[in-house]
């Protein structure tokens, strides 16, 4: 497992700890479904994921405009990792 899969593995699992969750529940919360999740409990994640994550979170700095309709793993995951504002 990489690093980066390692890191939405544990921010998934915050969220279901905090919110005393199943996955099922968290699948709902998320609003995405089960299969979705199980691709990125997998590791298997978009190319602009792939790509923009990383680097926002060793620089630093907002994803770029637009980053976020691009991708729903973006839009949902990115909040989760605690990432700067993807708004910006």
């Amino acid at each position: 497992m990489d690093i980066l899969t390692e890191q939405v593995n544990l921010a998934l699992d915050r969220v279901k700890s905090e919110r005393d969750l199943n996955e099922g529940e968290l699948v709902a919360y998320l609003g995405t479904d089960r299969m979705t999740l199980w691709r990125w409990r997998q590791g298997q994640y978009s190319a602009l994921f792939r790509a923009l994550i990383p680097l926002t979170v060793l620089v630093n700095t907002p994803l770029p405009i637009g980053a976020a309709e691009q991708a729903t793993d973006i839009r949902i995951l990115a909040p989760l990792l605690k990432l700067p504002d993807i708004d910006a």
